[in-house]
């Protein structure tokens, strides 16, 4: 309570008095509700029931509204402290300083054709029926097969399985108009007769003692007779047999055996050659040639040109100095490759050198890049967290 401008402490039973006396006469207290605040004063309104009024300050005790950082000098963050009576203070914290960085971690993996035991231990690269996985830092893989978890990972060989046994066989018959396509419908037991032109099919099912059972088909095609057949083909009478000799000058081909073309050759359709045949031009030109669509087409010059630009490897050096590093983590580099677009893809790496204490700085450096981006020409590389301290010279190779 406060009293003249004085904060008054009151006991429960003085106040219940104060109360009680000044409601005497008044017909008792009807309210008592707060009107307003001011820092950490309340001030509180009696309301009698003859509606006289009484007005009271509270004064409430200092209580903290706010902490939160000021300002931050090395390891050492300055708090401030805020008061509901609007007063404040200041408390320094100081964190602890970055460690190192952790080795780099490793996995090897071994193979081993029985499982190593200290009697016998051998291992190697190549697969085998063990395989032994070593998780760790070390630079190169252990030679220590109890630094190795070893699985089996081939199993036993199986036992040999029940001979197969024909136990049924069953041969049955079908006239199709197709040579190609099974047809569907009722198999006969019997052979039918097949009109001419027409194809028999004949269908055979093995039954084993395992497995499911085996289908195999056969085609034949009914003849058909001579009538109506061409007396001479390219104006050559068939022989005493019945057979028609042509030769390739008869067709308007060449011969089939080889020999010389005088002259120049025209084609207005596909040349098509046996296996392992050639055309020796000795020298002359083949002229003309469409651009080739399936793989077994010959290619002409132009197109051949064209596709070598395409697939030609550039090799670009750059660098990624440590002044071009920008904003805070992370931070970003970006270097104009020439040559590089969209449509061709590209691969990055360091370039050391003889200097061992410089290679091992430019593999720190390496170490902070996080990752490259590229837009076009641009690749840019990002650094999460911390940027090299040392140049890092790159050579970029674009190819297709």
């Amino acid at each position: 309570m406060e009293q003249d401008g004085a904060a008054k402490k009151l006991t429960g039973q003085i106040l219940l008095n104060w109360l009680t006396a000044a409601a005497d006469g008044h017909g008792g207290i009807q309210s008592v509700v707060p009107l307003s605040t001011s820092g950490l004063t309340d001030t509180y309104r009696i309301t009698l029931a003859d509606t006289t009024v009484f007005d009271f300050a509270v004064t409430n005790g200092k209580g903290i509204s706010d902490i939160s950082p000021k300002s931050t000098s090395g390891l050492n963050v300055t708090y401030e402290i805020k008061y509901s009576d609007g007063t404040t203070s200041t408390f320094v914290v100081k964190n602890g300083a970055k460690g190192d960085k952790g080795d780099t971690p490793q996995v090897w993996v071994r193979y081993a054709s029985q499982e190593p035991t200290a009697a016998s231990h051998d291992f190697g690269i190549l697969p085998d029926d063990w395989m032994g996985f070593y998780s760790g830092f070390a630079e190169t893989a252990p030679t220590d097969w109890q630094q190795y978890l070893w699985f089996k990972i081939k199993g036993e060989k199986g036992d040999t399985g029940a001979p197969a046994v024909l136990v049924q066989r069953s041969t049955t018959y079908m006239v199709s108009d197709s040579g190609t396509i099974v047809p569907s419908g009722s198999w006969q037991s019997e052979i039918p007769n097949v009109p001419q032109g027409k194809y028999l099919w004949t269908r055979t099912v093995l039954t084993f003692n395992t497995g499911s059972p085996v289908t195999s088909y056969s085609v034949s095609r009914m003849g058909i007779d001579g009538t109506g057949a061409v007396s001479t083909v390219c104006g050559v009478a068939p022989n005493s047999s019945g057979n028609v000799n042509l030769s390739a000058s008869d067709v308007g081909a060449l011969a089939a055996s080889g020999g010389i073309v005088t002259g120049n050759i025209l084609l207005d359709g596909y040349l098509t050659m046996g296996v392992g045949r050639q055309i020796v031009m000795e020298g002359n030109l083949v002229t003309g040639l469409g651009a080739p669509s399936d793989n077994a087409d010959a290619a002409n010059k132009g197109y051949v040109d064209t596709a070598l630009i395409g697939a030609r490897t550039a090799s670009v050096s750059a660098t990624l100095t440590v002044a071009g590093w920008t904003g805070s983590a992370p931070y970003v580099q970006s270097v104009t490759i020439t040559g590089l677009t969209d449509a061709k893809k590209a691969m990055a790496y360091p370039i050391y050198g003889s200097d061992t204490p410089a290679n091992v700085a430019l593999k720190e450096a390496c170490g902070m890049v996080s990752f490259a981006s590229r837009s076009g020409s641009v690749l840019t590389f990002t650094c999460l967290e911390d940027k090299p301290t040392v140049d890092i010279p790159i050579t970029v190779e674009v190819y297709v």
